[in-house]
């Protein structure tokens, strides 16, 4: 993947993890430009398969593509594809699957997990967290 195409889909994502929705200038490592659909699963480097993600959620996902919820493989979120808003709803510091989607996602990706609870809650009490744009119950 070339130099422009990782700083379109930065800029696409506006610093912002796509699963998550944690900014880049809320982290200390660098955000990955990742595949949605890993090259091994036949997925390619055009942005239509790229997304900005943090180290956990890329670390989590893996070259997982799906998971299994209630006895049936569902897909996860795919930020190309979906909307977010249409999977999942914060719950203060806590992210929940609205969709198996979402539930998945939430699963496989560890999005719950007690560091990123409390990195989250520091983040919101700051103000800094979560965008205007997600919506919350």
């Amino acid at each position: 993947m070339n130099e422009a195409t990782r700083r379109y889909v930065i800029e696409r994502a506006q610093g912002r993890c796509e699963y998550c929705h944690k900014h880049q200038d809320d982290e200390f490592s660098t955000f990955h430009v990742e595949h949605i659909i890993a090259i091994q699963h036949e997925g390619s480097d055009s942005p239509t398969n790229l997304s900005l993600s943090c180290r956990a959620c890329n670390s989590s996902k893996g070259p997982n593509v799906a998971g299994i919820w209630e006895d049936q493989v569902i897909p996860l979120f795919n930020p190309r594809r979906q909307l977010w808003n249409d999977h999942f709803r914060w719950q203060g510091s806590r992210l929940t699957g609205t969709t198996p989607i979402g539930l998945v996602t939430v699963k496989i990706l560890k999005l719950n997990a007690a560091k990123r609870i409390e990195s989250r809650s520091s983040l919101i009490a700051e103000g800094r967290f979560p965008p205007p744009d997600d919506l919350q119950d």
